[in-house]
């Protein structure tokens, strides 16, 4: 149920950047906040009341799909960890193939917030055997984060922004080589 505001990929994209490292600013902090982000994204047709783990889990789910972000940027994750994550939420949510005018997808029994979350990971299990998927990817500046797509022609991006996180790295890396020089 990804509305047409979002394709699969805007959506996995936007969920996980509902936090910045930056700023510490987390919109879906809260289950009040977390309830208005799934309206708004249109994966609950009314506003839902998550409860406290019901909020965790999705926070969870959130920082899982991070974890494959990165991989998907060659820095180092948990992989196995945030697998098992996403499986427990979409088992949680009741996801399974159901058929949508003859055509099978790929969505949840569950209309609440776990069926909210159960969209999402099946965003991303529809997403992760493509070409697309490995072109989204996590920051690799480890104060950022940030979820991007890569429209690099050779999927070479490692940074959200050039001018801001790649010229962070750049410098950093620049000082170790002086400061190994000098010492």
């Amino acid at each position: 149920m990804v509305t047409p505001l979002h394709t699969q990929l805007d959506l996995v994209r936007d969920y996980v950047n509902t936090v910045d490292f930056e700023t510490g600013i987390d919109r879906i902090a809260t289950a009040d906040e977390l309830a208005m982000w799934f309206s708004e994204q249109g994966l609950v047709d009314d506003l839902v009341e998550p409860t406290e783990r019901e909020l965790a889990d999705a926070l969870a789910v959130r920082e899982a799909i991070r974890e494959l972000l990165l991989a998907n940027n060659g820095a180092e994750a948990d992989t196995a960890a945030a697998s098992k994550t996403l499986e427990e939420a979409g088992r949680k949510s009741g996801l399974g193939v159901r058929f949508e005018d003859g055509r099978p997808v790929l969505a949840p029994e569950d209309d609440g917030t776990r069926g909210a979350v159960g969209r999402i990971v099946a965003a991303v299990a529809e997403l992760a055997p493509t070409d697309e998927w490995k072109r989204l990817k996590g920051c690799r500046d480890e104060n950022c984060r940030v979820a991007f797509y890569d429209k690099s022609r050779n999927r070479s991006r490692a940074w959200c922004s050039m001018e801001v996180c790649g010229n962070r790295e750049k410098a950093r890396n620049f000082r170790h080589r002086h400061a190994t020089a000098a010492g």
